[in-house]
C-alpha cells in the first residue's frame, strides 16, 4: 500500500469515527493494510466486548441460572482481554511473526468467541425461561452487529464471528421448547445472521473502493504535483529566457535606431535620404515586433505590475497622436484629435500602451481614413474612444481579433506586418488595469475601440519641464560619461552625443583616471561584462565626484528588481530600444539639475522616462 493509501485510509477510517487519534499504517506493513485498519481499533472494540460481556454476565448470576454461568465470564473475560493484547502486539510486532499469523490468531479468537455465545445461548436456554432467552438474544444480536461493524475488513474473521454464533442461537430457541413460536424466532435468527453477512460484505467492498479510489487519488495528486513543479521550473526558465532574449534583441535595435539618428542630421541626396527612411520605417516595424513579442511574454511570467496614480488623458492621447503623426501620412489617415483636461488614475504607461496599440492598429487596417481619438463621459466613468472610418471588421471577426496571432484582412496584403499580438496585449492590460475593451463595428462603415470604466481624479501637482525650444543648443559642453561593453552601441551613442554638441568620454569600464574626472551626465548600460554592472559603477563615480552627477541606466534585461533603488537615488531607467527624443528629454533633465547644484529627483524627469515597471511596457513609452 503506498504511502498516499495509507494517508487516505486513515483519514476515511477517521471520517468514520473508529480510528484513534494514534492510528497509522506505519512503514513495512503497506502490504498488509486490511489487518492495519483492523488492530488499528482492535483494543477499543474488544474492551467494550468485555464490558458487554459483564454486564450481560451481572444479568445472568442475578437469575442464578447455575454454575456455568461464572465459567462463561471468566471465559469472554480472558476472550477480550487476549483480543486487546493481540491488537497491542500487532503494533509492535517484530520481525518473528508475519502479520498473516497475527491474522490467522483474529480469526481463531474471534471463533472460539462465536462459540462460547452460542454455548451460553443453549445453557441459557436449558436453565431459564424465554424472558431470560429472550434478553440473551438482544445481547448476541448487538454483540454480532458490532463484530460487523469493527472486523468487516477482515471478512474472514467476520463472517466466522457470525456464523459460530448465530446458528447456535438459533438452536438456543428450539431447545427452550419446540413451538411455531419457537421455530418462527430460529429462522429470524438465521434471517438475522444472513443481514449481516450481507452488511458485512457491503462494508468490506465499501471500504475497499474508497481505499482504492485513494490510492488512485493520492497517485494523480503526486502527479498534478509534479506537474506542477515542472510548470513552476519552465516558467522560471522562460523567465531567464526571456530576460536574456530582451537584451539580445533589444541591443542591436539600440545601435541601429542611433546610427540612423545620426545618419538624419547629415546632408545627403534625394536618393540616400529615400534609403535612410526605409531604413527607419523598417527599423520601427522591426521594433513594434520585438516589443510586442516581449510584452506579451512578460504579461505571461507575471512580470508587469502596474503602478497606478493621476494619469493626465490629454498628455498620454496627444503624445500617442504625436508619435503616431508619420505613420498616419504615410498611409493617408486624417487623425482627428481632441484634446482633454481630464485625469484619471491609472498607470500611464500601460495606459499609453492601451492607446498605442490601438491607434497603431487602426491606422495600419484602415489606410484612408478617418481616425477620431478623444475622450467620452459615461455615467461616473471616462472611456477613451479610437474611432475609424475604414472598412470595419465582421461580426464573427469581432472576439476573434483580441486572440494572439490574429490578424483580419484580405489575402495577399502586402502591409500586412506585425504578428497579430497589439490586440491582445490591449485586452490583457485592460484586465490587469480593471478596464474593459468595448468594439463597435459595422462593416463598410468602420469601428470604435473604447478603453472604459476609467475614473476620474483631480489632476497632479505641476512638474517643472524643461522646455522644447532650442534643445539641441542646451547640450552644449555637456560633459557626458558613456559606459557600454557593446563597441556598436558605444560607438552610435558617442557619434549621436557628439553632434548635439556634448563633450563625450566612452569607456567599457571605469578606470581610476576615469573616477577622477568631473562630468555633468553618466549613461551607462546595466548588462557589463565585468564584475560590476552599471549602477554600481554610477555609486562609485557619484562617490567620488565634487558635485552632483545625473546619470541613466540603459537596459535591455529586467528591471523591476533596479526601481526602487533608481528612485531612491534619483537614477532614470531607460529600456532598449531607446528613442533619441527619449534619451534627449533626460539629458535636458541633467542640464537643468548641474546648473541648480542639486541631484536631480526622478519624480521631475519627464514621466515618459522614468515610469517603468517592467521593460516591455516602458519601452513603449518613448518621450
Amino acid at each position: 500500500m503506498t504511502e498516499g493509501r495509507q494517508t487516505q485510509a486513515r483519514r476515511l477510517g477517521q471520517w468514520l469515527g473508529v480510528l484513534g487519534p494514534d492510528f497509522s499504517f506505519e512503514a513495512g506493513r503497506s502490504d498488509h493494510w486490511r489487518l492495519d485498519y483492523l488492530f488499528s481499533i482492535g483494543a477499543v472494540s474488544w474492551i467494550v466486548h468485555l464490558c458487554v460481556t459483564m454486564l450481560a454476565g451481572f444479568v445472568l448470576m442475578r437469575a442464578d441460572l447455575g454454575p456455568w454461568v461464572p465459567v462463561w465470564i471468566a471465559v469472554m473475560a480472558l476472550l477480550s482481554v487476549t483480543m486487546a493484547v493481540l491488537a497491542g502486539a500487532y503494533r509492535k510486532r517484530g520481525p518473528m511473526l508475519s502479520a498473516e499469523t497475527y491474522g490467522l490468531a483474529h480469526s481463531i479468537v474471534t471463533t472460539v468467541a462465536g462459540v462460547v455465545w452460542g454455548a451460553g445461548a443453549i445453557l441459557c436456554a436449558r436453565s431459564s425461561s424465554a424472558q431470560m432467552l429472550t434478553f440473551y438474544t438482544l445481547v448476541l444480536g448487538g454483540t454480532a452487529l458490532g463484530a460487523v461493524s469493527s472486523q468487516h475488513i477482515l471478512i474472514r474473521s467476520c463472517l466466522l464471528s457470525v456464523w459460530s454464533s448465530v446458528p447456535l442461537l438459533a438452536l438456543a430457541w428450539l431447545v427452550n421448547g419446540v413451538s411455531s413460536g419457537s421455530l418462527a424466532t430460529a429462522t429470524m435468527m438465521m434471517l438475522f445472521g444472513v443481514m449481516l453477512t450481507v452488511l458485512a460484505i457491503r462494508m468490506n467492498d465499501f471500504l475497499v473502493q474508497n481505499v482504492i479510489l485513494a490510492d488512485q487519488l493520492a497517485a494523480r495528486n503526486e502527479m498534478l504535483q509534479r506537474t506542477s513543479l515542472e510548470l513552476a521550473e519552465a516558467q522560471e526558465e522562460k523567465s531567464r529566457f526571456l530576460a536574456q532574449a530582451s537584451h539580445d534583441l533589444r541591443q542591436p535595435i539600440h545601435a541601429i535606431g542611433l546610427f540612423v539618428e545620426y545618419l538624419h542630421g547629415l546632408r545627403m541626396g534625394r536618393e540616400g535620404r529615400e534609403v535612410l527612411d526605409n531604413i527607419d520605417r523598417s527599423l520601427t516595424s522591426l521594433t513594434r515586433l520585438c516589443r510586442s513579442l516581449l510584452d506579451l511574454s512578460a504579461l505571461d511570467v507575471g512580470r508587469v505590475k502596474p503602478e497606478f496614480g493621476p494619469v493626465s488623458l490629454g498628455e498620454v492621447m496627444g503624445e500617442v497622436v504625436r508619435q503616431a503623426s508619420e505613420a498616419a501620412r504615410a498611409r493617408g489617415v486624417t487623425i482627428r484629435f481632441r484634446p482633454s483636461q481630464r485625469w484619471v488614475r491609472s498607470d500611464p504607461a500601460l495606459l499609453h500602451t492601451m492607446v498605442q496599440n490601438l491607434v497603431s492598429n487602426a491606422i495600419k487596417y484602415a489606410p484612408e481614413a478617418q481616425l477620431l481619438i478623444g475622450v467620452r463621459k459615461r455615467g461616473d466613468t471616462l472611456s477613451i474612444i479610437v474611432g475609424d472610418t475604414g472598412p470595419g471588421i465582421a461580426a464573427i471577426d469581432q472576439q476573434r481579433i483580441f486572440k494572439e496571432f490574429v490578424q483580419i484582412g484580405p489575402p495577399g496584403r502586402a502591409e500586412a506586418d506585425g504578428l497579430g499580438l497589439g490586440l491582445s496585449i490591449v485586452r490583457r492590460l485592460a484586465a490587469m488595469l480593471g478596464l474593459r475593451i468595448s468594439l463597435v463595428s459595422h462593416p463598410g462603415k468602420g469601428s470604435i475601440f473604447s478603453i472604459e470604466r476609467l475614473t476620474e481624479t483631480p489632476p497632479a501637482p505641476t512638474l517643472h519641464r524643461q522646455p522644447a525650444s532650442g534643445h539641441v543648443r542646451l547640450l552644449e559642453g555637456l560633459r557626458v560619461l558613456v559606459i557600454d561593453d557593446d563597441r556598436a552601441v558605444r560607438d552610435g551613442t558617442v557619434q549621436l552625443l557628439t553632434r548635439w554638441g556634448c563633450m563625450v568620454r566612452a569607456t567599457d569600464r571605469v578606470t581610476d583616471s576615469t573616477r577622477s574626472a568631473e562630468f555633468d551626465f553618466i549613461l551607462s548600460d546595466q548588462e557589463l561584462a565585468g564584475e560590476e554592472d552599471g549602477l554600481a559603477l554610477i555609486r562609485r563615480i557619484r562617490r567620488n565626484a565634487a558635485k552632483p552627477v545625473a546619470a541613466a541606466l540603459v537596459t535591455g534585461g529586467r528591471t523591476d528588481h533596479l526601481v526602487d533603488e533608481c528612485r531612491t537615488e534619483a537614477i532614470v531607467i531607460l529600456t532598449k530600444p531607446v528613442r533619441p527624443a527619449q534619451l534627449r528629454s533626460v539629458m535636458l533633465s541633467g542640464i537643468t539639475a548641474c546648473k541648480d547644484q542639486t541631484m536631480p529627483s526622478s519624480e521631475a524627469m519627464p514621466a515618459a522616462a522614468v515610469r517603468l515597471a517592467t521593460p516591455s511596457t516602458r519601452s513603449s513609452a518613448d518621450t
